[in-house]
């Protein structure tokens, strides 16, 4: 992958650390909630990193066919198609820990490990926070 590829890809994963940290370590800091209400934002940047990388994606005349895997799979190994599909995980797990973090303090819940899961396994970090509210219904 070319140099430019490679820094964009720790660019992006490195943009929501601070936020994941803040969330999983100290939920309820002040820092925390500044962080957590600037998310959005930085989802929305890395939304339009996506759309960028997309329309740098296709430069080479070669356009996805998302009914063919193996059109897909050789969208994913160029420079561009790679960080594109990892900004829009990144941007989708952050989204969805803002979720679970402000749900988590409203319900009176800890969300560490659902936030650490979703983090680095996003999916499986929601679905333990959808089965720890289903085991463990906060009523009032």
């Amino acid at each position: 992958m070319e140099p430019t590829f490679k820094r964009l890809y720790r660019a992006v994963t490195m943009s929501t650390a601070p936020v994941w940290i803040a969330l999983i370590v100290a939920p309820r800091a002040r820092v925390t909630r500044r962080l957590a209400e600037a998310a959005p934002a930085l989802a929305a940047g890395l939304g339009v990193v996506y759309g960028g990388l997309l329309v740098a994606s296709g430069d080479d005349g070669e356009r996805v066919d998302f009914r063919d895997a193996d059109s897909v799979r050789a969208g994913l190994a160029t420079g561009p198609g790679f960080v594109a599909a990892w900004t829009h995980m990144v941007a989708l797990d952050l989204v969805a820990g803002r979720w679970i973090w402000e749900r988590g303090l409203s319900e009176g819940r800890s969300t560490r490990l659902a936030l650490l899961l979703t983090w680095f396994a996003g999916p499986l970090g929601v679905l333990w926070f959808s089965v720890q509210r289903r085991l463990r219904p906060r009523t009032g």
